[in-house]
């Protein structure tokens, strides 16, 4: 099974292309990453489509091959994830013989972590994607690789750094990744063991999604964002006094 994996949570626009065996094995074929703005918006939708060409040429493969289009849907930017949402449904839609499925943004930061991890730093994984206005959002991972699965039941956490807590299992080592780690060093570095900034486990990637998707397929309509918070056009719409102005007399 060919699939196309695209994420746009990020201001890094991460396109690539698997294949999946009937044993469970998966093997990147192609991946294509492009820096982006911190706003998300402008680089994922000048990106998206020529990531998506490149890869399917780096391979050799045609789209109408391809049988699943795996999307990231958060969280993480709100336009970029609206963005790559739309296009693979686009791409899904053109294809009679592809499938609609998604993954979490946060799971794929944690994947490549988790698959490399031979029981010492990584074996649990807390993965940060910096979610601006001064907050992160944070979820804690464990498991080798694609049988990685979150901890607790506390779901995704969105707070200042500075008010994650610990919650790692006493005696196991924690490897924090994502951009929020990068940019709130100083206050998550009590949480574990944080890579140099250059470190590629900061980044989303698309074969993060491929490791740790389940690549069950859905329709166009379950394809929901994990956006955890409101968009910030509604929080500026609601601190707006005129905002409540139009129509009233």
């Amino acid at each position: 099974m060919l699939i196309l994996a695209l994420d746009a949570s990020t201001p890094v626009v991460a396109v690539g292309l698997a294949r999946a065996d009937a044993d469970g094995g998966r093997e990147v074929l192609a991946e294509v990453s492009v820096q982006g703005s911190r706003q998300g918006s402008r680089g994922a939708s000048e990106s998206l489509l020529p990531a998506v060409h490149d890869v399917l040429r780096f391979s050799g493969c045609g789209l109408e091959e391809v049988e699943r289009v795996l999307v990231g849907v958060g969280p993480g930017t709100f336009t970029g994830i609206r963005i790559a949402a739309a296009v693979a449904r686009g791409l899904a839609f053109g294809q009679p013989g592809a499938r609609l499925t998604k993954n979490s943004t946060l799971a794929a930061l944690a994947a490549p972590a988790l698959y490399g991890s031979t029981g010492g730093f990584g074996t649990e994984v807390l993965a940060v994607i910096d979610a601006r206005r001064g907050q992160v959002f944070a979820r804690r991972f464990r498991g080798p690789g694609s049988l990685a699965s979150p901890v607790g039941e506390g779901g995704i956490s969105c707070s200042v750094p500075g008010e994650l807590a610990a919650g790692g299992e006493p005696g196991r080592e924690t490897l924090v990744v994502g951009d929020g780690a990068v940019r709130y060093r100083a206050e998550l570095s009590r949480l574990g063991h944080i890579p140099p900034d250059a470190s590629p486990l900061h980044r989303v990637t698309a074969t993060g999604h491929v490791l740790s998707a389940d690549l069950a397929p859905m329709p166009a309509g379950k394809l929901v964002p994990i956006y955890v918070r409101e968009p910030d056009a509604e929080v500026r719409r609601d601190l707006n006094p005129w905002s409540g102005a139009r129509g009233s007399s």
